[in-house]
């Protein structure tokens, strides 16, 4: 046993040594993870606890979540399918029961609210329908009916077991989406579009009781229509502002109501019907809210055959009503400033204000306006307390108490971010001062003398306060005071720091929201809301232009970035230009976005400056049109109009085309100089993507192991398209997919390259730097993901040096290639990215586990022989293996998984060994890598004592041995 015991503790300790990880005292030093749920659609105060102490929610990111109500965090979140299969259709809440039903219909699953666990999960049917919807209603402590495309199914709400079905019809193409109970009747709700609206009935034991159409010639696939628990349907016609009303039970035809007999008028505004959820309340059975553009609502009481106004309320963006005890209150949100909201409380009954319940709330504009009110209202003592969460236009997620006072909000707009730009921070006031020094013209030499003394002084004191307050120590300090520090904390944060490293990351998101996020730990320095600003659309992908105009480096001009979108209304661009330190706007430009009058084509950031050092952005529009922001950067463009080229890659059609700028009497417009039909029929463009903007290329070419240069061919108007397809065989049963890319010179439409990949499928990742490209596909042949990298060289003497000429290139570039397996899944990549460029390059990948995996350069080399030879081995290049090796150390996220990942964004630090990596997607996730090793700084843990007492030792010694060695020779030359 002694022997047994023996080698268990060795095994032990061979097993630590093989370990490799992070201490528990460097998690989070330099990284920060922040977790969200996305736009919230259902949301329900959970009954399984004490009511309000948790909050369920499902969202658009196909998820369920529990929010803590008493700090915002996340209790849990399930996350389902990412296809169409996790779209939530519907939600169902009471007591300890949480059900679900997503995919079209097609999975029902019941949770546990306590803790996300699934109890059970039922299949209505196999294949999921396009544009199908499904609905749930829980019926009773054990039972649940959920509306399918199929039919609808009666389940055991314990164990899932089916209790009976009722069928549907199929036919007319009716699609079925809401379920309705009235007593004990049920009534399924379809619509088909342009033709009429299909109710089926049937009683709670599932026999088929009626089955009629009411003729709907005016319903459209987007109508809002509402359906009542007593027994009424309730849609708006857009086409004649009217409300169309159905009594579900014997109605034949809508009644028509219009808005005027109600006292009401939509003014052109979009007009959208929303349901009371209560289910302790008659006025959930029978009252609507109807909401007559943002910022105006109307509660409506609904019977079989009429529409009453129970409270009309202007200015109203939200409301909500709760039931106390006998007491309806009717809670409104209205905007009173641009700094805060008004809560107001009714009671629905008489109509009149309850005064206790009236508070101010601090909502700041950028917010916009609340859209959705959910709250929980208690009689304690005799007096009313609520507890609130608003849901604004910018998708945050706010509580708010009693006293007006909002505990605590979550910014959801986060979870949909499109575009990112890591920006410097401005210098010091000390350091402002040089540049300022240095900047003037005008200033004679005595005036630049005194301004220098004067800094220098102004620096020495600040260090000797700075001195004097670390030989005191920690000092405590008031409540006024220690604020007064933390500003001041904050201030000094917003400066640049030794080694660059801490930036100002803009994001841009889906939501029409923009964030600048301190790069430090994550959080929000300013915000700014567009409610009209819209994402481009393109391969079912929203985009969103962000360029970095002017850099903090120009002192004193101020920092500049813009945005490029659209319109939500008119579909014209939409611009916004901004300081992205301080969030402001620029110049001219409105808080709401610069209209821009016309639909943008193309637009991208030249690299020619103004004499303010900013960098203008060109458009093109519909009319081939050529326009410039700043206008008066116009005049620029047409200094470079010789070399001013733009293409645009059009996926609906499958042409790539490309223009050059010429000048006409009515400005400068846009000539088709070559066009490239990628036949849309059989193939289908998923990339474009081109070089990075201003970047840095260290070395031109490759120093061989013969000590000969191979030159790399350095096209900064190269394009990387990548195309899927699906050609049909006649050897071969079914269909053969296939992967195309290409490299094409967007100046001349010149390809340069092309391969195939047969017997593929996407998605496809790309990453084009420098001379070479990297991207993934699925192998259907043999089931497993690959990568593939391509490197381009003009050989072993180079063309030009200085500049590189689309006109003049040189001859077909040499083309290296090879393809390697990838073990996982990537859903993106990107590459690291240095200040110089000097540092090795490692390429990022994001796996469907939440993994960040930094993947060396080198182990993609399409030069990696399989048989090394001494001219390789003496190169340093790794022997070729087809699996590509992934250990744990390569994870720069270690355990913090980040969810449904989008993008990874790279940016340089002021070191060049450090590169900034920015992840975001359903999560955010910030660090630090460093793929060369951290060379250029010494270790925290660095002896710095020992080394100056080495030093100083050697001096001393240095200084003794010259004194004896003149010595020496002095008492030699006697001799």
């Amino acid at each position: 046993m002694t022997g047994e015991k023996l080698l268990a503790v060795f095994l032990i300790i061979l097993y630590f040594v093989a370990v490799f990880g992070l201490y528990e005292d460097q998690t989070g030093k330099f990284d920060w993870r922040q977790q969200y749920v996305g736009r919230v659609d259902h949301l329900f105060w959970d009954q399984s606890v004490t009511l309000g102490k948790r909050i369920l929610v499902a969202t658009d990111q196909h998820l369920v979540a529990a929010i803590h109500s008493h700090n915002g965090s996340i209790a849990w979140r399930k996350i389902q399918e990412d296809d169409d299969r996790g779209i939530i259709d519907s939600i169902d809440h009471q007591n300890n029961a949480l059900v679900t039903i997503s995919g079209g219909g097609r999975f029902v699953r019941n949770w546990q609210p306590g803790s996300g666990s699934l109890y059970w999960e039922v299949e209505t049917f196999k294949s999921s329908e396009s544009g199908a919807r499904g609905d749930i209603r829980i019926y009773s402590k054990d039972e649940v009916l959920v509306l399918a495309p199929t039919g609808v199914y009666k389940l055991n709400l314990h164990n899932g077991k089916e209790k009976w079905t009722l069928q549907l019809p199929t036919k007319d193409n009716v699609v079925f989406e809401r379920l309705v109970l009235q007593g004990s009747n049920i009534y399924a709700v379809g619509r088909s579009v342009g033709a009429h609206v299909m109710v089926v009935s049937a009683d709670i034991e599932g026999t088929l009781k009626q089955q009629r159409s009411v003729p709907a010639a005016w319903i459209k696939e987007d109508t809002d229509c509402e359906t009542l628990d007593a027994g009424v349907m309730l849609c708006y016609d857009d086409v004649s502002s009217n409300l169309q009303l159905l009594n579900l039970e014997s109605g034949q035809v809508f009644v028509e109501v219009e808005l005027q007999e109600l006292g009401l008028s939509a003014g052109g505004k979009t007009v959208s019907l929303e349901k009371l959820r209560l289910h302790t309340s008659d006025h959930g059975k029978s009252h609507l809210l109807l909401r007559l553009g943002n910022d105006h609502m109307a509660i409506l009481k609904v019977s079989k055959d009429r529409i009453q106004l129970v409270k009309d309320l202007p200015k109203v963006s939200a409301a909500y009503v709760a039931k106390v005890e006998d007491l309806d209150i009717l809670l409104t949100l209205h905007r009173a400033s641009k700094q805060s909201i008004l809560l107001v409380g009714y009671d629905l009954a008489s109509g009149g204000e309850i005064t206790e319940l009236s508070q101010s709330i601090t909502f700041p504009s950028s917010h916009g306006l609340p859209m959705k009110l959910d709250a929980v209202v208690v009689k304690k003592n005799g007096r009313l307390a609520y507890k609130a969460i608003v849901r604004s236009e910018d998708q945050s997620l706010q509580l708010v108490q009693k006293t007006g006072r909002v505990s605590w909000k979550r910014e959801e707009a986060l979870a949909s971010v499109l575009a990112i730009e890591m920006v410097d921070f401005p210098v010091s006031e000390n350091q402002a001062k040089y540049e300022d020094e240095f900047g003037a013209q005008k200033e004679d030499i005595v005036s630049m003398f005194v301004k220098r003394f004067t800094t220098q002084f102004q620096q020495l004191k600040n260090l000797a306060i700075q001195q004097l307050q670390k030989l005191q120590g920690h000092r405590h300090h008031g409540i006024l005071e220690a604020d007064a520090i933390e500003e001041e904390e904050e201030e000094e944060e917003l400066t640049r720091d030794e080694f660059n490293i801490n930036k100002m990351i803009v994001v841009v998101t889906g939501a029409g929201k923009i964030y600048g996020l301190r790069s430090t730990n994550g959080h929000v320095q300013w915000s700014a809301f567009l409610p009209d600003l819209a994402a481009f659309r393109s391969n079912d992908e929203d985009k969103m232009l962000l360029f970095v105009q002017r850099t903090t480096a120009h002192f004193p001009n101020p920092p500049q970035c813009v945005i490029i979108g659209k319109n939500k209304i008119s579909g014209e661009g939409l611009l916004y230009a901004f300081n992205p330190i301080s969030g402001q706007p620029v110049g001219d430009v409105p808080y709401g976005g610069l209209n821009l009058g016309f639909n943008v084509k193309q637009a991208y950031m030249i690299g020619e400056v103004d004499d303010h050092f900013l960098r203008g952005i060109i458009f093109l529009d519909d009319k081939h049109k050529i326009h410039t922001y700043p206008e008066a950067f116009m005049s620029v463009a047409m200094d470079i109009l010789p070399s001013l080229f733009m293409f645009t890659a059009d996926s609906s059609t499958g042409f790539l085309n490309g223009f050059k700028a010429r000048q006409k009497e009515k400005g400068i417009t846009a000539d088709n100089v070559w066009s490239i039909n990628l036949q849309k029929k059989q193939q289908t463009i998923t990339n474009v993507v081109g070089k990075r903007v201003l970047e840095q290329v260290h070395s031109q070419g490759r120093v061989l192991g013969d000590r000969s240069v191979l030159y790399k061919y350095m096209n900064p108007n190269l394009v990387v398209v990548t195309t899927e397809g699906e050609e049909s065989s006649s050897l071969m049963k079914g269909s053969n997919n296939f992967v195309n890319i290409y490299l094409i010179d967007s100046i001349t439409g010149h390809i340069v390259f092309h391969a195939s990949h047969k017997k593929t499928r996407g998605p496809v990742n790309v990453v084009h730097v420098e001379n070479w490209v990297v991207y993934d596909y699925f192998n259907l042949k043999a089931r497993r993901h690959e990568i593939a990298v391509i490197e381009l060289f003009e050989g072993k003497e180079q063309g030009n040096s200085s500049a590189f000429s689309s006109f003049t290139a040189p001859m077909e570039p040499l083309v290296l290639r090879q393809s390697y397996i990838m073990p996982v899944h990537i859903t993106a990549m990107d590459v690291t990215v240095t200040e110089k460029g000097i540092t090795s390059r490692s390429l990022l990948f994001a796996m469907t586990a939440g993994k960040i995996l930094s993947l060396p350069k080198a182990l993609l080399d399409p030069r990696r022989p399989v048989i090394p030879s001494p001219e390789t081995m003496e190169e340093g290049t790794i022997p070729y293996i087809p699996e590509i090796p992934i250990s744990t150390e390569m994870m720069v996220n270690y355990y913090q998984s980040v969810d449904k990942i989008k993008g990874i964004h790279s940016s340089p630090a002021g070191l060049e060994s450090t590169s900034l990596v920015f992840v975001y997607g359903l999560d955010l996730f910030y660090t630090r890598v460093t793929p060369s090793r951290m060379f250029d700084v010494l270790k925290e843990d660095f002896d710095f004592y020992f080394i100056s007492l080495v030093l100083l030792g050697m001096f001393l010694v240095t200084f003794i041995t010259q004194k004896l060695a003149s010595r020496k020779a002095l008492s030699r030359a006697w001799k």
